[in-house]
């Protein structure tokens, strides 16, 4: 009787431990689930938060405005730009940016064949155009690729030796603008742009549609993809980087047969410490071109808040000779505000006039 006792006891102290070890492990399991479910709560939100930062949305709003002046009359030329980018992931990027221009009708008594100021459409005033509109993929971090609208000027003669000039021919050389319809400001076309870039080189090559556009129906749209009668468009440049100074090597061809190839170099040499050399060719082949040639010459200064330049070019289109000299100063206010004054000596076919320039910058 004793011993049934004693095992009833045992066996009921048995099952009572059995229960309170079942129960904490049944505790312990329930806390290691409840932690491991709030580790991965904690770090699915970092993951979010630092993806919410890396993925933002960027936009920007860039307006340049300029009163010109022959010394006579006074004109007043306006340029607005929007652009955004809207990353889809970490690779893809939608990339969008438009132009605006608006200027007064009164012309300057100045003929000149490059055009003195690069945000002027001068006889056409232009409400709305895209420049920029498609996706880009950021293959690797060497290789990257834009499928989409996109405008020459997005990625060519956009250096810092040559944006810093207000004549239309640094920004895009007279040899290709005039020779073809391409897609350079203010117009823009389908394209496809691949660059590779890393250490010291970086190497662009695009293919667009053979004619540029702005409007959006019609023969003249921009969304337009027509080989048969508006061709197809290529370029391609390399550019060596050793220290501060810039190479550049580059050509076009097009597939229209009036159209002939060209072919650039130019440099951009650090002389001295806040001192640049800006030396240009461009050269059009063929006999039957409306400019065959263009060369340029210049130097930049940086001081404190404000750079220096002078530039000197020469070119021939259609028979009319003409150099054009400019001297600026661009004077960084705030990281937002630039003011540019601007003198242009231009002769052209023998005749030589001056014109004034009074830009301002603000980029957002």
């Amino acid at each position: 009787m004793k011993k049934t006792r004693w095992a009833e006891s045992h066996i009921v102290a048995f099952c009572q431990c059995t229960k309170n070890l079942w129960l904490k492990m049944y505790i312990t399991r329930r806390a290691a689930l409840f932690l491991t479910l709030l580790l991965g709560v904690c770090l699915n939100l970092m993951a979010q938060e630092a993806d919410s930062i890396s993925m933002r949305p960027s936009f920007g709003v860039d307006y340049t405005g300029e009163v010109q002046t022959d010394f006579e009359r006074v004109r007043v030329a306006n340029l607005l730009q929007l652009h955004a980018d809207v990353p889809l992931s970490r690779k893809l990027t939608f990339q969008v940016g438009s132009l605006s221009t608006l200027s007064t009708n009164q012309e300057l008594e100045v003929y000149d064949v490059q055009g003195f100021s690069n945000i002027d459409t001068y006889d056409l005033n232009v409400p709305f155009a895209l420049t920029v509109a498609g996706i880009a993929w950021q293959i690797n971090d060497r290789h990257s690729l834009f499928a989409g609208i996109r405008c020459v000027d997005e990625d060519y003669f956009c250096s810092d030796g040559l944006t810093l000039y207000t004549c239309c021919s640094p920004g895009i050389f007279p040899t290709l603008s005039y020779n073809a319809n391409i897609a350079t400001f203010p117009v823009a076309a389908m394209g496809i742009h691949y660059a590779y870039d890393h250490k010291n080189l970086r190497l662009q090559a695009s293919v667009y549609n053979g004619e540029g556009n702005y409007r959006f129906e019609g023969r003249n749209n921009v969304f337009r993809i027509c080989p048969n009668s508006d061709g197809i468009f290529a370029i391609g440049q390399v550019e060596y980087r050793h220290r501060d100074n810039h190479y550049y090597l580059g050509g076009t061809v097009h597939t229209v047969s009036d159209i002939q190839p060209s072919a650039w170099v130019y440099t951009e040499q650090t002389l001295m410490p806040n001192l640049t050399l800006v030396a240009v060719y461009s050269h059009a082949f063929g006999g039957d071109n409306m400019c065959n040639d263009f060369f340029g010459l210049g130097g930049n200064y940086s001081f404190k808040c404000a750079q220096l330049g002078l530039f000197t070019d020469y070119t021939r289109v259609l028979g009319v000779d003409e150099w054009a000299t400019e001297l600026i100063c661009s004077l960084h206010l705030t990281d937002y505000l630039k003011v540019k004054p601007v003198l242009h000596v231009i002769t052209t076919d023998g005749t030589t006039k001056c014109v004034g320039l009074l830009r301002v910058d603000i980029g957002i």
